[in-house]
């Protein structure tokens, strides 16, 4: 388009029709004119169905600081039946007239405004002329922690923030140095890498709001692919900010024998592990609290919305979070345990059915379909994989 100085493409996402740029799905999505990434479709489902269930009634507002071409809130404007109003960000300025374009190309013109500008300044501006909204979506290539301030402060009380991270070889312990300078928290290496990054990227939200005095309460998280999410409720108030920290600690993992101990006070707390004996490792602070609000995603899978078919993908992964002990901080992966048991790799969908039969809560991980999260001890997992029948 002339307009734009470069050669773009329709294509459809969902109910909208979007300009990208020639080349999108074939080339590194970074060397574009303007950024948008097809693989994160998935994302903006999950952030089109949780909205959609989260806010009551129409009328709400948001924010996105990182809108590339204005993918995700024309889509939040189009599908979730909430959102009057928007407004898209982004540095990049082929970025933002996209999204001007893309917003006339899906009849939302006055509905979403765009803004060729830093994200932080735009955070910034919406706070300071007092035109906060309902919903803020933070979904950064690499790190969030230098646009997370600025999100909370952007928030009405009471409202939800949607925030993604793709740097998961720090937030999973694979580059422990990254996440103790980047983010404040030791990490090592575990079997359960995924489920360390997506409580540590909570951790990392809870923390930013308490120094607000703000609380963030996660109520719904995945991780997938190649990024981590989690939605928070964010509220003022210094009691609720102690609240939720207050659901911050430590993880005492034994690489030895697998076994995970909660730690909610470092003073006095053994480097050994209680299981084995050998030495330790400990992981924190990262969120041990709940990461879903069970009947949040009753709402969204029992919604007309997920029926769609462009949800289906994410239905599946809906699905296998709502069987999930959300509280477990921790997962095993079959094949790891059946390794040290020296025996065959069970099923872990039997394994799972007989832990349930003994009364102990236990499913399937959503991102690992050869991993179970259970509070059943670590000793009867070894008998059941030598033995699952």
């Amino acid at each position: 388009m002339l307009e734009l100085g470069f050669e773009v493409k329709e294509v459809v996402e969902g109910r909208a029709r979007l300009l990208v740029p020639k080349g999108v799905g074939e080339v590194d999505p970074s060397k574009l004119p303007a950024f948008y990434n097809p693989a994160s479709k998935i994302s903006r489902d999950i952030a089109v169905l949780v909205t959609s269930a989260f806010f009551s009634g129409d009328g709400k507002t948001f924010a996105e600081p990182l809108a590339g071409l204005g993918a995700r809130s024309v889509r939040l404007l189009l599908e979730s039946g909430v959102f009057s109003e928007g407004r898209a960000c982004d540095i990049n300025e082929n970025s933002a007239r996209l999204i001007s374009v893309n917003a006339r190309l899906n009849g939302l013109e006055g509905r979403l405004r765009a803004h060729h500008m830093d994200a932080n300044v735009f955070l910034s501006t919406i706070a300071a002329e007092r035109q906060k909204v309902h919903y803020v979506d933070l979904d950064p290539s690499g790190s969030p922690v230098r646009f997370l301030e600025g999100s909370l402060r952007a928030l009405l009380p009471g409202g939800l923030l949607g925030v993604s991270a793709t740097d998961l070889a720090a937030l999973s312990g694979a580059s422990p140095r990254t996440a103790l300078w980047r983010y404040g928290i030791r990490l090592t290496r575990t079997v359960f890498r995924k489920e360390v990054a997506l409580r540590a990227l909570t951790a990392v939200a809870v923390m930013a709001a308490s120094r607000l005095s703000r609380s963030a309460v996660p109520v719904f998280a995945l991780i997938h692919r190649h990024f981590a999410r989690v939605f928070l409720t964010v509220r003022r108030g210094k009691i609720g900010a102690y609240r939720s920290v207050s659901q911050l600690g430590y993880l005492k993992y034994c690489n030895s024998c697998l076994n995970v101990e909660r730690v909610e006070q470092l003073l006095g707390s053994s480097e050994w592990c209680g299981r084995c004996g050998s030495q330790a490792s400990l992981l924190g602070p990262i969120w041990l609290g709940p990461l879903q609000d069970s009947e949040l995603v009753s709402r969204v899978l029992s919604s007309e919305l997920i029926e769609d078919e462009t949800f289906e993908e994410a239905k599946d992964l809906l699905v296998h979070i709502s069987q999930e002990p959300s509280e477990i901080p921790y997962s095993y992966p079959v094949s790891e345990l059946s390794r040290r048991a020296r025996c065959s790799p069970s099923s872990p969908k039997v394994i799972v059915a007989r832990l349930r039969e003994m009364g102990y809560r236990a499913s399937v991980a959503h991102y690992d379909r050869g991993a179970i999260k259970t509070d059943a001890p670590l000793d009867l997992l070894y008998e059941l994989v030598r033995s699952p029948s």
